[in-house]
């Protein structure tokens, strides 16, 4: 298979162009474990084609370019077993090719290919300078004068959870139908400095699963409306892409999928996703029976030839995980 040299393949150093990936270089299989590439090939293809997932996001490569797939008949059992008895059948290896081929949509108007979102990323423990659940609470919660700040209701379990890591919390104002405004010591920008970080630093989105849950949980603990119990989904909104992003790959490599969404009439992107992790005090999670979610495929369509990257692992199904949406191909 070969996907585009422009397609984003995450390595140990965080994200890489397919043409800079090269032999040594430690990827990530389906099922989140680190596999080190063992072939890399560069050529022009004479055929590419632009794979389309139901939420909009996008992997290209050429025609020998090959997905680990669900059809109508593998989700129909997954529903059939639910979750009682042990689920081993495989995925089906599906080649562009065959997509081209098609037909992706069956006659009753169900898609028939999907991609199961990848197991949580196996990432090395990181020596971080402010615990992951404190450092995602105080980036997306304080305020210009470092103030931060949480409902009268919330204020008592936020405030024992920063004990837990360490922190005192002295409250500012506390007035009655008012948020509670307080301080942390040790201070979290003097441990930071002499650099405050002006965007989730790379080392905390490629902790350990552990370390990502708690920043997760902090930065959906940093606001109030975060959480719906009713949907069972949490929600993040951001006037800027990059941030939105950068939640988005951290939603991701703990295997929830996500959904990113611009709503212009506000200028703002809203993430929304669900996950089968603790990450705040009301949330329920249902049990997962057999992986959190899927992408649908929805369209293929031919691009301009252009240079593309055949890549070989040495992991036990040979995937290896490609864009924002963590694509597992081969």
């Amino acid at each position: 298979m070969a996907i585009l040299a422009t397609e984003r393949v995450l390595t140990l150093d965080y994200w890489k162009p397919a043409d800079k990936v090269q032999v040594g270089d430690y990827v990530f299989d389906r099922k989140g474990k680190p596999v080190k590439v063992t072939m890399v090939q560069e050529y022009r293809a004479q055929h590419c084609y632009e794979v389309t997932f139901k939420d909009l996001l996008t992997v290209s490569g050429d025609l020998h370019l090959t997905f680990a797939t669900e059809n109508v008949k593998y989700r129909k059992r997954i529903r059939s077993y639910k979750g009682v008895k042990k689920f081993r059948r495989p995925l089906r290896e599906v080649t562009l090719q065959t997509l081209v081929d098609g037909p992706i949509k069956a006659p009753h108007g169900e898609w028939i290919y999907s991609i199961p979102t990848a197991d949580p990323l196996q990432l090395p423990h990181q020596d971080l300078p402010v615990p992951p659940f404190v450092f995602g609470f105080w980036f997306f919660n304080r305020s210009p004068k470092k103030l931060l700040h949480v409902t009268k209701e919330s204020y008592p379990e936020i405030a024992a959870r920063l004990k837990d890591n360490g922190y005192i919390p002295k409250i500012v104002r506390d007035h009655i139908n008012a948020p509670t405004y307080f301080t942390l010591e040790p201070s979290v920008e003097q441990q930071l400095l002499p650099f405050i970080p002006a965007q989730i630093p790379n080392n905390y989105l490629m902790g350990s699963i552990e370390q990502r849950v708690e920043l997760l949980s902090g930065i959906m603990n940093s606001h109030p409306v975060r959480y719906n119990p009713k949907k069972d989904k949490f929600m993040f909104s951001h006037k800027l892409k990059g941030m939105s992003t950068r939640v988005q790959h951290l939603a991701e490599s703990l295997g929830s999928k996500t959904t990113l969404v611009l709503y212009k009439f506000r200028n703002t992107f809203r993430l929304t996703f669900k996950t089968n992790f603790k990450l705040v005090q009301n949330q329920e999670p249902k049990p997962v029976k057999v992986h959190h979610n899927r992408r649908q495929i929805i369209a293929v369509t031919p691009i301009v030839p252009q240079l593309c990257v055949h890549i070989e692992t040495d992991g036990e199904d040979g995937t290896f995980l490609v864009g924002e949406g963590y694509i597992a191909c081969l």
